[in-house]
């Protein structure tokens, strides 16, 4: 009786799936879902997205689409991100020439654009990484801006 080798740690074993393009936040991240870049392609000139890619609402979707936009652990801000981390009332977007700049609200921890602390307000462009406590998000607009 032959008996097949168990493979050992180290070795791989390669299957035939096709590859899939999406881009990566990073590599402990979450990467951009097929519907997300779907959701991308159909926002409305003005409007943008931000896509939770890590934190403890890893995978929701924020739609941006009126002139500001609160961010905060209050349950009253537009977007809520319920932890310790966050300032009840951390940051806020505010709309400019069809795209939007963020602020930080003097939140005890910051706000961060492609990881350096921003002082006053910043101007967002597609792509950007945001970080706000422990939340990480990146910034889409409307293919059309």
């Amino acid at each position: 009786m032959m008996i097949d080798p168990v493979q050992a740690a180290g070795e791989t074993t390669s299957i035939g799936l096709p590859a899939v393009q999406v881009p990566l936040t990073a590599a402990t991240d979450r990467p951009l879902t097929q519907d997300d870049v779907t959701t991308i392609s159909k926002l409305e000139p003005g409007s943008a997205l931000l896509v939770s890619t890590r934190g403890a609402s890893t995978g929701s979707r924020y739609l941006l689409d009126t002139d500001q936009v609160t961010v905060g652990r209050d349950p009253r801000a537009d977007i809520l991100l319920d932890d310790s981390t966050v300032s009840r009332q951390h940051a806020h977007f505010h709309r400019v020439n069809g795209g939007y700049e963020i602020e930080d609200d003097g939140s005890l921890n910051g706000t961060y654009v492609n990881m350096q602390r921003i002082e006053d307000r910043q101007l967002l462009h597609n792509g950007d990484s945001l970080m706000i406590g422990r939340f990480r998000m990146m910034y889409f607009t409307s293919p059309q801006a």
